[in-house]
């Protein structure tokens, strides 16, 4: 028995729509109708105004990885909180005249995942998940943008590992 061309067409345009149906998802999907706030993180590292630079990649992160709105952290019904600990430039590698040919930049951030309006036992927020995430990055003293390369890769780096630990499970647990 010979397919035709059309037969297989319909074949594949119906397990298309059973996989639409079945409610396949591509990221985390926290329980329905609730939403996500990224608060600003506290900055107690050595370098001012990390904590600004990292709020806009821990925000795209939860746009690309979490299907949720992102909203204000106060009117959110989960919310990202954390601390940026550490900020370092790492030694590097150095040529035969002990010159220094390669850093690089290390950040520390600790993040917990809050939810909205609930107060614990402790009267504290009611925290869900904490997670601790550490990343560095390497770059070339010769290239006149390569700290703020690195940083801006460690951040997203660290961002989207935040996004990924705090909400990898959440849609199966009890809400």
């Amino acid at each position: 028995m010979t397919r035709t061309p059309l037969t297989l067409l319909g074949l594949a345009l119906a397990l298309l729509a059973l996989l639409g149906a079945c409610g396949y998802s591509t990221g985390f999907r926290p329980p329905e109708g609730r939403t996500v706030g990224v608060a600003f993180f506290e900055n107690v590292s050595k370098l001012r105004d990390l904590d600004r630079d990292l709020q806009g990649p821990l925000s795209e992160a939860v746009q690309r990885i979490v299907h949720a709105p992102l909203v204000s952290p106060e009117l959110a019904d989960y919310r990202i909180e954390g601390r940026i600990l550490d900020f370092r430039r790492r030694n590097g590698i150095r040529d035969g005249q002990n010159r220094l040919l390669e850093t690089g930049v290390q950040v520390v951030v600790e993040a917990r995942l809050v939810r909205g309006g609930s107060v614990g036992p402790d009267g504290q927020p009611e925290v869900l998940r904490r997670v601790r995430v550490g990343d560095e990055r390497g770059y070339l003293r010769t290239d006149p943008l390569g700290e703020a390369g690195a940083l801006e890769r460690v951040l997203r780096n660290v961002s989207d590992r935040i996004v990924i630990e705090l909400f990898a499970d959440l849609a199966w647990t009890a809400q």
